[in-house]
């Protein structure tokens, strides 16, 4: 893929997945991200493993191999004073800062944006949080799962009414909310000022679920939850499983346009004679129609057959059935990165996937490499090391 960000240096200072997501996306277009981690604690999401809260995974940290490719670690800590001298250093040498840490941590640290446009007028600040930055709430930690999925109002449109709420996936809206971040850098290419951004998980869901929010202040009543949704009327809409238990999802908006083509696809033109017209009544028949010609043949018959034909459909697969999709694989969606494969960022320039230039690194590992291009002495590195202020 074409680096647009090659020379753009990042600094993150942030922990868990939110903020280092778009440290992985800038990473992947090219920019060079140096990411601060306690010299002895590391980033806690590498404890995630280690801490048994993926139940059955061992080994290698899934989440760290993702979020942590084309990212150099160094350890410092900043609660030190020569390692607080030592960011304002980096900071100066950089053009984007994220972070996620809160308030009253930023503050403490004087690691706000007042603080460090002193050190760099033009520095990109974009920092990560749960709630927003104005409100009784602002300075109050937050998690995907409550800021995003469950203050959101993301569990409660895709569960259903009287049952438990739907548990939110890993990193759910922690990877919507860091895309947005890492599109922060362009203001300052078009006006060459630094500023601040804000991005919070609450404002992603607000974003993410705004045709529900807009729905239900327009009309004054909540459209149908993902676990209440009726069966569409529309027949060319919907999942339908196939001999081998497979499913396969059409989805054809309008049926009038599509239901000729359609029936002469799948080898049934004599829906065609009974059903010359589709009409919402004749809905459930025409599916039952469907769902037995569907049983018939595996799904791979049945995607043949539809990949050659102009229908709009899709099949419904699990995360293991991705790597052999026909455009995943086209489309280098899935990266190498050693003996793993990890999911690209979905933004390609120049018509080509990103690369892993190096894998998640273990804490600190480059500390020594990153503090001699930054001009610093073995005699400095050698007495920060003493004293525990770098790994």
């Amino acid at each position: 893929m074409t680096r647009v960000l090659d020379g753009i240096r990042v600094l993150e200072v942030a922990e868990w997945g939110f903020v280092p997501s778009a440290g992985t996306v800038l990473g992947d277009w090219g920019a060079e991200v140096i990411k601060v981690e306690h010299p002895r604690f590391g980033d806690p999401i590498r404890g995630l493993i280690t801490g048994g809260l993926i139940p059955g995974a061992s080994g290698r940290n899934f989440i760290v191999e993702q979020l942590g490719r084309n990212k150099r670690s160094i350890g410092l800590d900043l609660a030190k004073p020569a390692g607080r001298e030592l960011l304002d250093r980096f900071v100066a040498s950089v053009d984007v800062f994220l972070t996620s840490f809160l308030d009253d941590a930023r503050e403490r640290l004087h690691l706000t944006y007042d603080d460090l446009r002193r050190v760099n007028p033009r520095l990109i600040y974009a920092r990560g949080h749960g709630q927003g930055q104005r409100g009784p709430d602002a300075r109050r930690g937050g998690y995907d799962g409550v800021s995003f999925w469950a203050r959101g109002g993301i569990a409660d449109r895709l569960s259903a009414t009287g049952q438990p709420h739907v548990t939110q996936r890993p990193a759910f809206g922690d990877f919507i909310g860091g895309a947005c971040i890492a599109g922060a850098l362009f203001r300052r290419e078009r006006t060459g000022e630094g500023c601040e951004v804000d991005v919070s998980l609450l404002g992603t869901a607000v974003w993410v679920l705004s045709p529900d929010i807009t729905a239900a202040l327009m009309y004054g009543f909540m459209l149908p939850s993902s676990g209440d949704m009726p069966r569409a009327p529309n027949p060319l809409v919907g999942p339908y499983v196939c001999a081998d238990g497979k499913p396969i999802v059409l989805m054809m908006l309008q049926v009038g346009r599509f239901w000729p083509h359609f029936v002469e696809t799948i080898g049934r033109p004599d829906l065609l004679e009974r059903f010359p017209d589709p009409a919402p009544e004749q809905s459930d028949a025409i599916r039952e129609e469907l769902a037995r010609h569907f049983a018939t043949r595996p799904r791979e018959d049945w995607s043949a057959r539809l990949r050659a034909s102009n229908c709009i459909w899709g099949p419904l697969q699990t995360p293991l059935e991705l790597p052999d999709d026909p455009q995943v694989q086209a489309n280098g969606y899935l990266l190498d990165a050693g003996s793993v494969r990890l999911c690209a960022s979905p933004v390609q320039f120049g018509g080509a996937p990103p690369t892993v230039r190096w894998p998640a690194q273990e804490t600190g590992a480059a500390t020594e490499e990153v503090l001699q291009e930054l001009g610093c002495s073995w005699e400095e590195i050698a007495r920060w090391k003493d004293a525990g202020v770098i790994s």
